[in-house]
């Protein structure tokens, strides 16, 4: 025990003296400040190891105050690369010292960053031991906004103090240097130099939104294609947030430091906003989808809700963490919204629907990537090209892709709608032809009941009238017995005939009559009747199945008049004892033949015949029918009718 006590106590002893010291030492590292000679600076240098830093919240430090910070040399990695939201909120103070050791003053530039709304710049003054600030002087450059002059006279050391606010941007960081003012445009121009160098990426595919937007516009007002004018706007919000990322990249100017804080979620949230009315109006999901028409309804609420909360906390709070969770939080449900649409696309296995789904899924992918680099930009540590390391390029690549498939879609769609309008106007035309067919149908059926009433009036009042005359004469002739005047027989004979034209003519007019069958049993009533009272035998061939076939009063007249006129002429001038009548029906041809046992016709003399084989000829002619004669052991004379 006795050696163990003193040997505790010696090592208690040295313990206390090692902690003591090295605390102190501790300290005393943690209140120095490596020096920065901007003599040994040829054009520009990075001082973040040579500085202290401090955080706190808006406008709660006094100049007076800035001495009393706990300093430190602690701090987040990741504000040398992508400060946090609750980073972006507060003020940061940084603590450097800087020296020149020529005979000379020295004049350099400050540089924290790109995207600072204020940068003040404080010294502390040996002699007064008090905080000053630093006069603000900007250099002579276009940017000059976001640098900060200091000169420090020859052979002297000047401990400073910045104080660094950011805009409201989730792509901030810190970066802070020291530059010779004759360095400074030149490193100014670098700075701009995007990590890519995609511009010339960028500006074509905003040349290609340029033209979506002439070739929308022009589809609008040739066709009145409303959708289009919405797909005109969101082409123009896309190719506007194009063409401004990459033209202001790293440009501390005060328009920048506005759209990146804000405008650029407005302008990209308007795209999508029409982007969505435009796929209602191009897919008419009203009609068509109910399901996909509620999802972007409801993704145009959830747009007009954001911009609403965004913009107030945008300019009446600084409160960035809710406003930037507000910005995440609508492009998650963008993503959830096309997610759900690429579902509903591969499940209704719709064409057009699959190819929109495809882009979308593209665009999906891309804008998920871009988004996990813009969150880790370090995340990339293969030796890859600096153009696949950009979040924006993958923004504009799922751009590109998305429109590739919907112009694919486009060109579907115009597809569909020639064959669907060319269907149409075929529907149209047969329609029409319909209505004109129906139109001549009841012209003809007009026609047919005049005729049938001109026919019921002939038999009844002309008809009756001339059996009168008929009657009337018979019974002179009978009164007058030897005695009968030759004017009372041709009375008699011209009112029989006029009675068999009447009927004939009624017969031809009537509808009821007009079938095929109808016709050939009046042609063999009118023939067998017409050879009752001659030395002639009638023989009439029939075939045993006659189709109902119609034939109109016009070609039944037609026919019937040059039958009878063939058989006037056999009982004139053939001599004949026998006549037979064929009727034959093939395909689509009704074929009558005539043929007598006479001596057969001149063919040489027909002038003979007078009009009769003429006006035979010309009735078939109009009918569209033929007309033969020959002269082979009697007369055969064919009539050919289609039917």
């Amino acid at each position: 025990m006795k050696f163990i006590d003193p040997a505790l106590k010696y090592f208690t002893c040295l313990f206390i003296l090692f902690f003591t010291i090295g605390g102190s030492t501790r300290l005393a590292a943690q209140d120095s400040l490596p020096v920065i000679d901007i003599a040994r600076i040829k054009l520009a240098d990075t001082i973040k190891s040579s500085c202290l830093f401090f955080q706190d919240s808006l406008h709660t430090v006094s100049k007076e105050r800035l001495q009393e910070l706990p300093f430190t040399a602690n701090v987040p990695k990741n504000i040398f690369k992508t400060l946090t939201p609750a980073q972006v909120e507060k003020e940061w103070y940084v603590r450097f010292c800087m020296q020149n050791t020529r005979d000379t003053g020295i004049t350099v530039c400050f540089y924290a960053g790109v995207y600072l709304t204020g940068i003040d710049l404080y010294r502390y003054n040996t002699n007064t031991k008090q905080t000053e600030p630093v006069p603000v002087a900007m250099p002579d450059i276009p940017d000059s906004l976001g640098y900060r002059e200091i000169t420090i006279s020859a052979n002297s050391k000047n401990t400073y103090y910045a104080r660094l606010q950011f805009v409201k941007t989730n792509i901030n960081r810190m970066d802070l240097r020291i530059i010779k003012d004759y360095y400074l445009n030149s490193f100014d121009k670098n700075n701009k130099i995007p990590l890519s160098n995609n511009n010339m990426y960028t500006y074509i595919i905003t040349g290609i939104l340029l033209m979506m937007i002439f070739y929308s516009m022009a589809v609008f007002i040739l066709n009145g294609s409303i959708e289009f004018m919405y797909y005109a706007c969101f082409a123009f919000f896309m190719a506007l947030l194009f063409f401004l990322k990459s033209f202001f990249h790293q440009t501390p100017v005060p328009f920048n430091y506005y759209f990146e804080s804000y405008l650029d979620f407005v302008i990209q949230s308007m795209g999508i906003f029409f982007y969505y009315i435009f796929l209602r109006k191009f897919l008419d999901t009203k009609k068509n989808y109910p399901l996909i028409n509620k999802l972007f309804v409801t993704g145009q609420v959830i747009i007009v809700i954001s911009l609403a909360l965004f913009s107030w906390f945008n300019f009446f709070s600084n409160d960035f963490v809710t406003q930037d969770k507000i910005e995440s939080i609508t492009k998650y449900l963008w993503s959830i919204i096309t997610i759900i649409f690429i579902v509903y696309a591969v499940l209704h296995n719709n064409k057009m629907l699959n190819y929109l789904a495809a882009g979308h899924f593209f665009l999906l992918a891309a804008s998920i990537l871009s988004l996990v680099l813009i969150q880790f930009p370090n995340l990339l540590k293969i030796p890859v090209p600096s153009i696949w390391r950009d979040a924006l390029f993958y923004f504009e690549l799922g751009w590109t892709i998305e429109l590739i498939f919907f112009l694919m879609a486009l060109a579907f769609k115009n597809r569909r709608d020639l064959i669907e309008r060319t269907r149409e106007r075929e529907r149209l035309k047969l329609e029409n032809e319909r209505k004109e067919f129906e139109k001549q149908l009841a012209i003809v059926e007009a026609r047919q009941e005049e005729r049938d009433r001109i026919s019921i009036d002939m038999h009844d009042e002309l008809g009756s009238g001339v059996t009168a005359i008929r009657l009337m004469s018979e019974i002179v002739k009978t009164k007058m017995k030897d005695s009968t005047l030759p004017e009372i027989e041709k009375i008699s004979n011209n009112a029989n005939d006029l009675l068999g034209k009447m009927n004939t003519i009624i017969w031809t007019m009537s509808s009821t009559n007009d079938k095929l069958d109808n016709m050939i049993a009046y042609i063999r009533s009118h023939a067998l009747e017409f050879f009752e009272s001659t030395n002639i035998d009638c023989h009439f061939i029939v075939p045993e199945n006659i189709p109902s076939t119609e034939i109109s009063g016009e070609r039944r007249r037609n026919i019937f008049l040059c039958v009878k006129e063939s058989l006037n002429n056999i009982v004139k001038h053939s001599k004949a004892n026998d006549v037979w009548i064929k009727v034959t029906i093939l395909a689509d041809t009704l074929e009558i033949e005539i043929h007598d046992n006479g001596i057969g016709i001149n063919l040489e003399k027909l002038r003979e015949f007078g009009n009769g084989l003429n006006n035979m000829r010309k009735r078939m002619q109009n009918i569209d029918g033929s007309f033969t004669i020959l002269n082979k052991q009697g007369t055969t004379t064919t009539f050919a009718i289609p039917i």
